[in-house]
């Protein structure tokens, strides 16, 4: 049965790289942005002879995920892969207090929410794949054991929001999958690790002369690993660099 991807926030970034990688182990793959060039891009895919489909969709925006999930059922009847890529980092430096409710909604929205009741849309596709995974992008600077330490090293990296969003990606994996354990399809989380695209911008901190941000395909491995893992494959983990990490 021919292997089918739905990538979001895949008009840049890892996320354009998952499709491209994933396209090249022969999946169809479906891109997925707010951004209109989202057409651009899978116009570069099918240059490289890969079978690459676009959607516009708005994360933020739950009416336009009924299109998405009537394209797939119409063209291709199930999902093997679904990659929650798409999310947005735009509170750098701010604690819980500096939040306006207005950025606060946003980023949840973009981040948890969106994937959260987009996954939820296309259970019905996954379950009727051979081998449905979702892998869901996360961060370690969402994870509970470093937000709890005092003495952490990343005490002053705060991105009250985008982190709270995250801690919420980690809990829908694990909710996720173990319901949908035994109908074969895993979920994982992933943290690509710092990065060279977008969404690394000059706020970021700096992590020493030794230390360099991972090159798009690097950032994507991770992801295309959990994508097409075996039966064996793991479920319901946290992982970077396709290692297990705590929560």
């Amino acid at each position: 049965m021919e292997k089918v991807a739905l990538i979001t926030g895949a008009a840049q970034g890892i996320g354009f790289e998952t499709a491209k990688l994933l396209g090249e182990q022969n999946y169809s793959v479906i891109l997925a942005d707010v951004q209109p060039n989202v057409v651009e891009k899978a116009d570069e895919l099918k240059e490289l002879g890969i079978d690459a489909y676009s959607l516009e969709f708005d994360l933020s925006d739950s009416s336009t995920f009924p299109p998405l999930v009537d394209f797939i059922t119409e063209n291709f009847g199930h999902l093997d892969a679904l990659i929650n890529n798409a999310a947005m980092l735009v509170d750098m430096g701010k604690h819980p207090s500096d939040l306006s409710e207005t950025l606060f909604r946003k980023v949840m929205e973009v981040n948890y929410i969106g994937p959260f009741l987009l996954t939820q849309k296309l259970v019905p596709l996954l379950k009727k794949s051979e081998a449905g995974r979702i892998v869901n992008l996360s961060t370690q600077v969402a994870q509970l054991a470093q937000l709890s330490d005092m003495n952490s090293p990343l005490k002053e990296d705060i991105c009250a929001a985008y982190q709270s969003s995250k801690v919420g990606v980690n809990a829908m994996t694990v909710l996720y999958a173990k319901e949908l354990e035994s109908f074969g399809i895993k979920v994982n989380s992933c943290c690509p690790g710092w990065v060279d695209s977008a969404m690394n911008t000059e706020d970021l901190p700096d992590y020493g002369d030794e230390a360099r941000p991972k090159t798009l395909r690097e950032g994507a491995d991770t992801s295309i690993w959990l994508a097409t893992l075996g039966k064996e494959g793991p479920t319901a983990g946290f992982f970077t660099d396709r290692k297990r990490i705590g929560w």
